[in-house]
């Protein structure tokens, strides 16, 4: 044995099995000391050259690890750099190339902006390989090494991306059993693990291993003790991972230090976890207590998925955003999430670093305080979320929780929510979030800090309905986001014949508490819903579920159940609107379900203008009974633009016509009501239609404004970016881009937009950065739609190529790229070729492709004439006679 590391130089003592720096497996290096049996063994280099010339090139060697060594390469056929790993020969030889190509198919399935993908993988001449992207940035542990420590927010940052990493991951059934910094590669500022190739499939009921006995995949100084002695693992083998890699980059080494490996596995079987704040006290002690958390010596006392841990660290469950990211900065002042309470029955006791702080509970005991008055007291101590930014009115009233054993109590639930929110909203104090903002709750048990910080509100309502001897009883608890320390409750028991009153009760009872809780008088004005039958009431709500049933349906792409639901809730209404002719609102319902109905069937032309006429129907009924309903002059408003742009009317002045009625409708209906969202984000389209890109600008942030959790988010935020873009703004373009990747992580355009900005002269036009964005769109992207978006994300990256001043290549891209109206039917593609032959100069070409463009899309040719978007603005094309020819008269 050595008495140096192989791989990165630290002395070892004799009976070493791992490198104590590294992690090296030093019992490859005995095995690779005995003489082998094939003198080719000795240069795997050659060997993988020769075998793999006619796909790649392989360049040099990268790193060795303990199971593998890492080559550079170039695939010739993508013209791209990648990294190939082959294992060792005793790695190798005891996996077999079947079960590695087993462990390899595992790996390959798992496609996330954190974990880095595999493109292939094989057997050549006896070697075990796969292919990854070739990250330009640096190992985790390179980073380690060269600063010791890291800064906090960094520190918390990468592991909240690791940590959505590995959620997905196990989510996926895969395990990856060697999280540590060497398999961390930052790149772009933002984490990628590495190496989920020799993971094992973790299958419920299921003991099989797909390792050898005895051996062990892991490092000591990261490896959780239950893997350390040989048991079966599971994902909370990682969260222990990752607790460890956390502590080092946050101490300067890792928590269980020795002079070799089984010194160090027994240190983490028995010794407690050394305080990190004792060497460095920056630290906030929430972040410790995390660490603590994660290092239990029992996997069933550690966070038991990632979304826990991530909800430890102070994020909703799921979030793929960093601290960094979101502009959280870690202090002291953060506190757990508590378990979150399910109304009225106890819940389990929590594991102890999920349970809530208990010393302001036993103070306010001893003192006698109770209710409000306690929280009076404690109001000036707050340093939570009320504090700062936060406004004090501030409220979110959560979906109440169904407490009835079949769901049967679902649709009042659901119902009571809505017209509590709704309430609440028309008072002028009061800054309420809207429904779209907390429905990503809905039927979630999130603890009350972490649904504070995502909704980022002072005060919170919760609620649930359940069976009672009366018929129903509704609970309702005001709770200080902040410390979740309830500042008043009440129950409501009615029979369900009087869910009209009960209604009434629900929010008077919740208006008396924010009038305690504010100091002030706050006076609930009349709900838009103007019932005057129980049972009008009572079908709206049964057919809004039957209506959400349908949004469910239809985005998992299930076209005729969802259509079928549609039809349900339709049906429902109709008999609504018996039993309260004078209600609007049974009305807009149906004219809002025609609307969903249309856009569902948009490819099929004469059924959606079918829709688009009930709709239109339903919609001018409403009005008939209140002309100034805002939802209905909204829903009339995207009605008629919905049937302008299925060219249903011939273009000319007829369709001028229904465009200015669409507009009229839906500038009435922001008139009414400002905060009308769903108007405005139409109204951005509109605008940009008219190729009136600033006007565009105006109404998505007052749709941003009104309701940032719309819906529909993602096309304001994607409109929010074009207009910035197309007028210029670029590092407004930039925000919108940002934000959209924060919120949205797996949306496809919110990828394509960082390509995008490559194009502008806000950034330097980077190559290789375009084709990593690329590849990354092809993790995001569903596989049905890759065809399509797999050649936008080439034509821009071709884009980037000209800019940077590589023509050739530009144009070999470009052509490679092409398609015809079986992937592109609308041809938009050819638009954004023309983009790019711009950049090249190639106005003719340009020229060309616009014409194409143009068959198409004849009413966007005054967009050229007026140049609305910056490509254009090009002298170059300006002056081609071609180009000229082309836009005469049209602006």
């Amino acid at each position: 044995m050595p008495n140096s590391c192989p791989n990165c130089g630290t002395p070892v003592t004799d009976d070493a099995i791992f490198c104590h720096r590294c992690g090296r497996n030093f019992t490859l290096e005995i095995a690779a000391a005995r003489p082998p049996a094939d003198p080719a063994d000795l240069d795997t280099l050659a060997r993988l050259r020769a075998a793999l010339a006619d796909r790649y090139a392989i360049e040099r060697e990268l790193g060795r690890g303990g199971m593998a060594t890492v080559f550079l390469a170039k695939d010739l056929k993508h013209e791209r750099e990648v990294a190939i790993k082959v294992l060792h020969p005793e790695l190798a030889a005891s996996l077999g190339a079947e079960r590695f190509e087993r462990e390899i198919r595992l790996a390959a399935k798992l496609q996330h902006p954190h974990i880095l993908g595999l493109f292939d993988s094989g057997a050549a001449d006896g070697l075990l390989y796969y292919v990854m992207p070739f990250v330009k940035g640096e190992s985790l542990r390179d980073r380690l090494d060269r600063e010791g420590m890291l800064p906090v927010g960094d520190a918390v940052g990468i592991t909240l991306e690791v940590c959505d990493a590995l959620g997905y991951a196990h989510s996926q059934g895969v395990v990856h059993r060697d999280i540590k910094p060497e398999n961390i590669l930052l790149s772009g500022g933002h984490a990628l693990v590495a190496d989920f190739g020799i993971a094992r499939a973790v299958t419920e009921g299921s003991a099989q291993k797909l390792t050898q006995t005895g051996m062990s995949i892991g490092t000591p100084f990261y490896m959780a003790p239950e893997q350390a002695s040989g048991e079966t693992v599971g994902p909370t083998a990682d969260i222990y991972s990752l607790g460890c890699m956390l502590y080092e980059m946050l101490a300067g080494e890792p928590p269980f230090t020795g002079q070799n490996s089984l010194q160090i596995m027994a240190r983490h079987a028995m010794e407690q976890v050394p305080s990190i704040r004792i060497v460095r006290s920056a630290v906030p002690e929430e972040i410790e207590q995390v660490i603590f958390a994660a290092l239990g010596k029992v996997p069933a006392d550690r966070p038991q998925t990632a979304a826990q841990f991530a909800e430890l660290m102070g994020l909703p469950p799921g979030s793929t955003a960093s601290m960094r990211a979101m502009g959280i900065t870690p202090t002291g002042s953060r506190r757990f999430p508590s378990a979150s309470r399910a109304m009225p029955a106890v819940p389990a006791a929590p594991p102890w670093w999920r349970r809530p702080q208990v010393v302001v509970p036993a103070a306010l005991a001893v003192l006698g305080l109770s209710g409000l008055g306690a929280y009076r007291l404690l109001g000036h101590s707050r340093a939570g979320l009320a504090s700062g930014d936060v406004n004090p009115r501030s409220v979110g009233v959560l979906y109440f929780a169904d407490q009835s054993k079949d769901g049967a109590l679902r649709y009042l639930a659901d119902g009571l929510t809505e017209s509590l929110i709704d309430a609440l909203s028309q008072v002028s104090v009061l800054d309420v979030v809207s429904r779209n903002g907390v429905r990503p709750f809905r039927g979630t048990e999130v603890g009350t800090d972490s649904v504070a910080r995502a909704l980022h509100v002072a005060s919170l309502v919760r609620g649930a309905v359940e069976p009672s001897s009366k018929g129903v009883k509704v609970t309702v608890r005001l709770v200080d986001a902040a410390s979740d320390v309830d500042i008043a409750h009440t129950s409501i028991e009615f029979d369900t014949s009087k869910v009209l009153a009960a209604r009434d009760s629900v929010a008077g009872e919740v208006s008396r508490f924010l009038r305690e809780h504010l100091g002030q008088e706050v006076r609930l004005r009349e709900s838009r819903l103007q019932a005057r039958s129980a049972d009008a009431w009572t079908l709206v709500q049964r057919a809004e579920k039957r209506r959400k049933d349908a949004d469910s349906l239809l985005a998992a792409a299930q076209l005729g159940p969802g259509l079928a639901a549609l039809g349900d809730a339709d049906g429902i209404l109709v008999r609504a609107a018996t039993a309260d002719p004078k209600w609007v609102e049974p009305m807009t319902m149906r004219a809002a379900i025609e609307y969903r109905r249309a856009r569902a069937l948009r490819d099929s032309v004469p059924r959606a203008a079918a829709a688009i006429d009930s709709g239109l129907t339903a919609a001018e009924r409403a009005l008939a009974v209140d002309p100034r309903n805002a939802d209905a002059l909204e829903l009339r408003g995207k009605l008629r633009y919905l049937l302008f742009n299925l060219h249903v009317v011939p273009e000319g002045p007829e369709s001028d016509r229904l465009l200015d009625a669409a507009e009229k409708d839906l500038r009435a209906a922001v008139e009414q009501n400002p905060a009308q969202a769903g108007a405005w984000v139409t109204l951005s389209a509109l605008a940009y239609r008219r190729q009136n890109p600033t006007e565009g600008a105006r109404a998505a942030q007052s749709a941003y404004k009104a309701d940032a959790y719309l819906s529909n988010a993602p096309d304001i935020l994607k409109q929010l970016f074009w207009t910035s873009h197309d007028t210029e703004l670029f590092p407004e373009a930039a925000k919108w881009c940002a934000e959209g990747r924060r919120r949205f992580p797996r949306a496809v355009f919110f990828t394509e937009c960082r390509l995008w900005m490559l194009t502008t002269k806000y950034v330097k036009p980077d190559p290789d950065e375009a084709w990593r964005l690329y590849d990354s769109l092809k993790v995001v992207t569903p596989a049905a739609t890759w065809p399509y978006e797999g050649r936008v994300g080439q034509v821009i990256a071709g884009a980037v190529l000209a800019r940077a001043g590589l023509a050739d290549s530009a144009r070999r891209v470009l052509l490679r790229a092409r398609t015809g109206t079986d992937v592109d039917p609308v041809r938009e593609l050819v638009g954004y070729e023309a983009v790019a032959r711009v950049m090249l100069h190639d106005y003719d070409e340009a020229t060309r492709l616009i014409e194409q463009y143009l068959a198409v899309h004849p009413d966007h040719r005054k967009g050229f004439a007026t140049m609305s978007s910056w490509w254009w603005r090009d002298p170059g094309l300006q002056n081609n006679p071609r180009f000229k020819a082309l836009i005469a008269g049209a602006r």
